[in-house]
């Protein structure tokens, strides 16, 4: 198992030059990182305010639905949102995807059951629009929202990604920024958090690096990984601030390739 190529991995790796590797893009916004650990993801808003993002305790179907009626595939009259694809991984940890009908306030379940959703991505809408509310993908018996679609966004925006089974991670990079002028003089430390062996229930995130943005001056960071990041199989990956003022506007990402054991 070897990485080294004369080829440049950035464009060959998406571009499918290589059978057994694969490029993973992650990236996320919260609107409102507060002064307590705060992880980059949709649901961590004003709004909803969940600040930790939480996995559900076993492969559970998914019921998908909107906070508007005009979300609505049964009705193609509406302006809204058709169907969203939803990709993560089954009860073996193996990646897996489906489309799924969006029914606006109605909830439709999903046909798989998943351990993990890392992405959902509206495949669908009347009129060239997109979603028109809030769609979540919440685990039935657990009652957790595991990824969510803000309204207008057309996909999740979550700095959470889960290394499937019998593959390895190679993290090449990671950034993040943070939107300058309110509150004026603010700070936050973002870090990368990894838990790997996430199928064992008694695993814990640990802190892999951490950055700090002020808004007078560095409010955009990049950290490139030299040599690359290694990461394991079933290591779950994720971002998190922790501001010095409430409600500072956060994005974060990383860049990674996959590669078959």
């Amino acid at each position: 198992m070897s990485l080294i190529s004369n080829k440049d991995l950035a464009l060959e790796v998406p571009a499918g030059s290589f059978s057994d590797k694969a490029a993973v893009n992650k990236f996320g916004r919260s609107n409102n990182v507060d002064q307590e650990d705060t992880d980059i993801w949709d649901r961590a808003n004003e709004t909803n305010d969940q600040a930790i993002w939480v996995a559900p305790t076993a492969a559970r179907v998914h019921n998908i639905v909107s906070t508007s009626a005009v979300d609505d595939g049964t009705d193609i009259t509406t302006a809204g949102a058709n169907a969203v694809q939803v990709y993560g991984l089954d009860a073996s940890w193996d990646l897996q995807n489906e489309n799924v009908i969006v029914a606006g306030t109605s909830s439709l379940p999903t046909t798989g059951s998943y351990i993990r959703i890392f992405r959902m991505v509206v495949t669908g809408a009347s009129d060239g629009g997109t979603n028109t509310g809030t769609i979540t993908a919440t685990a039935v018996t657990d009652a957790t929202v595991t990824a969510q679609i803000q309204p207008g966004a057309g996909q999740t925006l979550m700095a959470i990604y889960t290394v499937p089974n019998a593959k390895t991670a190679y993290m090449t990079q990671y950034y993040c920024s943070m939107e300058k002028g309110t509150p004026a003089n603010a700070s936050c430390n973002v870090t990368l958090l990894v838990r790997e062996a996430a199928d064992v229930a008694t695993s814990l995130f640990v802190t892999k690096h951490t950055q700090g943005m002020l808004d007078a001056g560095n409010s955009h960071i990049g950290h490139p990984f030299n040599p690359y990041f290694k990461i394991p199989e079933k290591s779950d990956i994720k971002m998190s601030g922790f501001a010095s003022a409430n409600d500072l506007d956060i994005t974060a990402g990383f860049d990674l390739i996959l590669e078959d054991n």
